[in-house]
């Protein structure tokens, strides 16, 4: 049960409250993170069998794997190739980042992003919370998606009341295992709340996820 005043309220009045997601199988879908509207873009898709191969290699062999960085796309290419794993499916790998990180540059007009990619055992970010950048691209590769409320909020207060209370399963959404998702941040400019509200999946026992995120270059 919900037992914050504050969040009975925010679910008493949705049309004031929830955010405006969108999700399809176009590309285009994510043009409308400009929609003043949309909060939360999602493309749905399926990851080729190539690259669900070689992302098993990843998490068996490179458990620990972690990079992160400030690149530009021209650079990516080149770093990723160093750093991954040799196996005859790496460029499909490869490439299918360097499809989504040109996406995203192209999409913001940016020369070089914030990018991470990193294999997990356990969550990363456990506590919702929202990210104090304009716009995140997150990804999972394998593994469980990352999950978000369909409350819009302008009082961080609310973050402590859903992280303090048991949210009933219904209330929390989840990212599919291959989605690709634009998220607004607490810095999207004209922005009038906080960014989506957002946490890490929780894990147990041998589960891992392969999570990419992008990220405006500070």
């Amino acid at each position: 049960m919900i037992n914050s005043a504050k969040i009975d309220q925010s679910l008493a009045q949705p049309a004031q409250s929830s955010i405006k997601s969108v999700s399809g199988h176009e590309t285009e879908i994510l043009t409308q993170i400009y929609d003043t509207q949309v909060d939360l873009c999602i493309l749905k898709r399926q990851i080729d069998a190539e690259v669900k191969e070689y992302v098993r290699l990843l998490q068996q062999s490179h458990g620990d794997f972690r990079m992160t960085r400030i690149i530009t796309l021209d650079d990516l290419s080149d770093v990723l190739l160093e750093s991954l794993p040799l196996h005859k499916w790496r460029n499909r790998f490869v490439d299918d980042i360097l499809v989504l990180t040109d996406m995203f540059s192209c999409l913001f007009e940016l020369k070089q992003v914030g990018f991470r990619l990193c294999v997990l055992n356990k969550s990363m970010c456990p506590r919702f919370h929202t990210d104090k950048v304009p716009c995140r691209l997150i990804t999972t590769y394998t593994g469980k998606g990352t999950e978000w409320l369909d409350w819009r909020i302008d009082d961080l207060s609310i973050l402590d009341a859903c992280n303090s209370e048991h949210l009933h399963p219904d209330f929390i959404y989840r990212l599919d295992e291959g989605d690709i998702a634009l998220l607004k941040g607490d810095k999207w400019p004209e922005k009038d709340s906080l960014g989506v509200i957002h946490r890490s999946p929780a894990l147990s026992g041998n589960e891992k996820r392969l999570l990419l995120t992008l990220d405006f270059a500070h």
